[in-house]
């Protein structure tokens, strides 16, 4: 009976705890957010409370708390997460949370990054897209479905037809059906191979963070050559390759779903979009996959993160954890409140 009234008790701190700092980052956030005349909305207020959370978790399991992260990191990621209206809780996924190891000065510290992926392109597009009126449900075409591309006479157009056949096969490309305002609806389509610029960025990025050590400069230029005028299945298999790519292209369970999520985030990102707002736009370009944007470390590799993003969440099993928090969230509460006033946005 002691040891259940323990763990209530070691829960009650926890929920406790993570309210606080809930009500400590949100609050910021809204009377930041009133100096530029942008005012929270109950479902944007619902976002930011599940991003801090989200973050507690993962800080939980690093054994780490809200102090040992940059206050800017934080509010940043809010930001992002509430002007764009994703929601890190959403089925379909709309978002995703990792962290990343950043160098400042001589060290490596620890940083979250917030990036789109699934859905959250959708809504976006949906919120945001130039003269869109509605988002059609988004093709998914995969090797043996019958599939013909739009034609054109003049300025009419007939759409394109796709009969699957399965849904286990590879993924050829995703067609995103897109009606707007004067009701055309027009079809937007990202081949497959189009992802082999998203793999040789992915592998120029690390070699360039490479030691001279692991591979010397001239190989560098020799095996980027190389990997230029290659197709994407060739490059996954390529063997002077396989140590400067991530397991998260070339291992069967997340291949196919990287390959997709770069089809999806491709796709979106050449719609027109109209944001009507400096700081909505700045929110989302700060979430584009630029591996040149961060002085990363080069053992840490996003896509492996990501792998353990995609996996988890494919999991329809429920995960069970063992956290342990006691009353240092009370202090940490405390101190970052303190923090985040030293530290306005």
């Amino acid at each position: 009976m002691a040891e259940k009234n323990e763990a209530t008790q070691k829960q009650g701190t926890m929920k406790t705890g993570l309210q606080k700092m809930q009500e400590t980052f949100v609050s910021s956030l809204v009377e930041s957010n009133a100096k530029l005349n942008i005012i929270l909305d109950d479902y944007q207020r619902v976002c930011a409370f599940n991003i801090v959370a989200k973050m507690q978790d993962m800080l939980t399991n690093e054994g780490k708390t809200f102090n040992d992260i940059d206050t800017n990191n934080i509010v940043n990621i809010l930001q992002t997460a509430t002007m764009l209206n994703l929601n890190i809780t959403a089925v379909p996924r709309e978002c995703y949370l990792i962290f990343r190891n950043v160098k400042v000065g001589d060290t490596w510290k620890k940083v979250f990054e917030f990036g789109i992926e699934g859905d959250g392109n959708d809504k976006v597009l949906r919120k945001y897209g130039v003269d869109v009126k509605r988002v059609h449900p988004i093709w998914v075409v995969r090797e043996g479905d019958d599939f013909t591309y739009p034609s054109f006479s003049g300025i009419d157009v007939t759409p394109p037809t796709w009969s699957p056949k399965g849904y286990t096969g590879k993924v050829t490309k995703v067609v995103y059906p897109i009606e707007m305002n004067d009701g055309l609806v027009t079809y937007h389509i990202a081949e497959r191979e189009s992802v082999v610029t998203n793999l040789q960025a992915h592998i120029s990025n690390n070699l360039m963070k490479a030691k001279e050590a692991d591979i010397k400069t001239a190989d560098k230029a020799k095996l980027l050559k190389e990997i230029a005028s290659m197709g994407l299945e060739e490059l996954i298999q390529y063997e002077p390759a396989q140590n400067w790519i991530s397991p998260a292209w070339k291992n069967a369970g997340s291949s196919e779903a990287m390959i997709l999520r770069k089809l999806r985030n491709n796709c979106v990102k050449k719609i027109p979009k109209d944001f009507s707002n400096a700081f909505i736009a700045k929110a989302y370009e700060s979430t584009y996959e630029d591996y040149e944007q961060y002085d990363e470390d080069p053992r840490i590799n996003k896509e492996e993160a990501l792998e353990a993003e995609i996996n988890e969440n494919a999991q329809a099993t429920s995960i069970e954890t063992n956290l342990t928090i006691d009353e240092v969230i009370e202090e940490d509460s405390e101190q970052q409140k303190e923090k985040i006033k030293k530290e306005p946005f």
